[in-house]
């Protein structure tokens, strides 16, 4: 015989096949809600030259979960440019016109206008059906879940054709798919790459739990504890970047509060961020929630509740003797809002080491006040029906019928 002798890794490798395989990774990593991971995997592909619409979708979901806005909109403008009638792509814009809809009515016209177009669609029908009976419209838009709105498919096999490049070995490393001319199958090299891999992943990952908690940008603050030092985070959250309308253009009597241009709402979105991090978490609150009740676009109210997030979960915080007749006039500018109440307990539960009550606050003069539900992480002792209190806590939402504010207690105080 002669030439060289055949080795089993003298094989041509597709390279379309190694980036669907990866593709199928991330769409697993995807399922499993490791948007980071995937992250990773689809930014590898992207960079070697396959720029299918199907990777952009992929990478597009695990932004909008990890909160990388300014990302999701560059995306959704290039697919868009691609294919305008990709219909996961019309799904996705459907859902994020959802979540920054001013009212149900906004919302409905929304997937009631796509019925129109795309009247065989499953999803475009869910969809219409899930706003339509929407009881609470804040509180579906608020956990409204992107599985529920958009079909994601699993990766098309499409993807594994295109021509083969003919090479005696491949492997991953920092360049791309590497061609490697070795009789000897390259244990080592294949080792020292994997190892450098996993060493760069464990590092960006750590940076992600220590930024961003697990997965999710708005958890950030929860786990750190936050002092004064962490607040050089929120200038990291910016309006920049973006290539959608910032503002849209409605009837202002349809939100509670209207801007006119984008000069005006940004800045009020950079003096909330002063606000915070001179320590007048109050004055950001009110603000912050201003533009959250705006008419500003999906990006941008994103980005608004992750700061309300931040402030909310702050420990050190300055609490208000606010009116309870102030926060009963303009509840949509309460939330994240910290108070402090003088009042009278109600009905008081203890479940395991937490306590919940009423609270009947008091009001200046005779006018009358209101109540309140409140949480308290911990167990109080001495309280029951009828003990006057005086409560510093924050208001983390409005419930019921009645829209009572839902408070939780962050020190309570017991007044003779």
């Amino acid at each position: 015989m002669t030439g060289r002798p055949r080795y089993p890794h003298d094989k041509p490798v597709d390279s379309a096949k190694v980036n669907y395989r990866l593709i199928r990774d991330a769409y697993r990593s995807l399922d499993r809600k490791k948007f980071q991971e995937a992250i990773l995997v689809l930014e590898k592909v992207l960079s070697s030259g396959a720029g299918d619409i199907y990777v952009l979708l992929l990478l597009s979901v695990a932004y909008l979960h990890t909160d990388q806005f300014g990302k999701l909109a560059r995306f959704i403008t290039k697919m868009r440019e691609m294919n305008r009638s990709y219909m996961p792509l019309i799904q996705l814009e459907a859902f994020l016109k959802l979540k920054s809809a001013a009212s149900k009515e906004e919302a409905l016209k929304v997937y009631i206008d796509l019925m129109a177009k795309y009247p065989a669609d499953p999803h475009i029908h869910r969809g219409r059906g899930l706003v339509s009976g929407a009881a609470d419209f804040r509180d579906f838009q608020k956990n409204a879940r992107l599985q529920d709105f958009v079909s994601i498919p699993a990766p098309p096999r499409s993807l594994k054709k295109t021509a083969i490049k003919s090479v005696y070995t491949g492997m991953l490393d920092r360049r791309g798919v590497r061609i490697i001319r070795d009789r000897h199958f390259p244990w080592r090299r294949i080792g020292l790459v994997m190892l450098a891999t996993a060493l760069a992943v464990s590092l960006v990952m750590f940076g992600v739990w220590l930024f961003t908690g697990p997965g999710f940008l708005a958890g950030a603050v929860r786990r750190a504890g936050l002092s004064r030092a962490d607040y050089s985070g929120i200038d990291r959250v910016t309006l920049g970047g973006t290539e959608y309308d910032l503002v849209k253009n409605m009837a202002p009597e349809r939100v509670p509060v209207y801007y006119q241009s984008v000069r005006d709402m940004t800045a009020d979105f950079n003096r909330a961020r002063t606000l915070i991090k001179a320590g007048q978490h109050n004055d950001a609150i009110l603000l912050l929630n201003d533009l959250y009740n705006s008419n500003v676009n999906f990006v941008v109210k994103e980005k608004v509740a992750f700061l309300i997030k931040f402030v909310t979960d702050l420990e050190d915080r300055d609490y208000s003797e606010v009116p309870y007749a102030n926060v009963e006039k303009n509840r949509y500018r309460y939330r994240g809002f910290a108070v402090r109440w003088k009042g009278r307990i109600g009905k008081i539960k203890q479940r395991g080491g937490s306590q919940v009550f009423t609270m009947s606050i008091d009001a200046p003069g005779d006018k009358s006040g209101g109540a309140a539900d409140v949480y308290s992480p911990g167990v109080m002792p001495g309280l029951s029906d009828g003990t006057r209190v005086q409560l510093d806590g924050v208001i983390m939402d409005f419930i019921g019928k009645e829209k009572r504010a839902y408070v939780m207690s962050r020190n309570i105080r017991i007044l003779k």
